[in-house]
């Protein structure tokens, strides 16, 4: 990997489908960071994000029960300052007005590359590991 600081690398992904779920783990696993966990909806992501305190969230947007994933996003934020990257099919206007209003680190479009979901997770490493780049709380 490109990045030589020794910070810890640790994620937590957000998904629903467990077969997705597993193909994100297995890539991330294989970009070098650590998966803390997954969680199929917000109440599991935010049992895990309280045990494991991961550096970022890799959150789709449809969870399982009525939470979805920006609220669940926001939520870690608020309570554990986690920022997500969003991993979604979902891309209208109106859902990536309210993924903004979370000051997510990044968005990446499913289906997803390998070097796509690695590019969005080395340069959200480098803003929440540089001074002054977590932005608003």
């Amino acid at each position: 990997m490109s990045i030589s600081s020794p910070t810890r690398r640790r994620v937590l992904i957000v998904e629903d489908d467990a077969l997705v779920a597993l193909g994100i783990k297995l890539t991330v696993q294989e970009l070098g960071f650590e998966v803390v966990g997954i969680a199929a909806s917000e109440p599991e992501a935010v049992g895990l994000a309280d045990a494991q305190r991961p550096d970022l969230a890799l959150m789709d947007i449809r969870l399982r029960g009525p939470i979805d994933g920006i609220d669940t996003a926001r939520r870690l934020r608020s309570e554990f300052n986690i920022r997500s990257i969003y991993l979604s099919a979902y891309a209208d206007e109106q859902t990536l007005s309210r993924v903004a209003q979370t000051y997510p680190l990044g968005f990446v479009q499913k289906p997803y590359s390998a070097p796509q979901l690695r590019a969005a997770l080395e340069l959200a490493m480098r803003r929440l590991h540089q001074p002054g780049e977590a932005g608003p709380r």
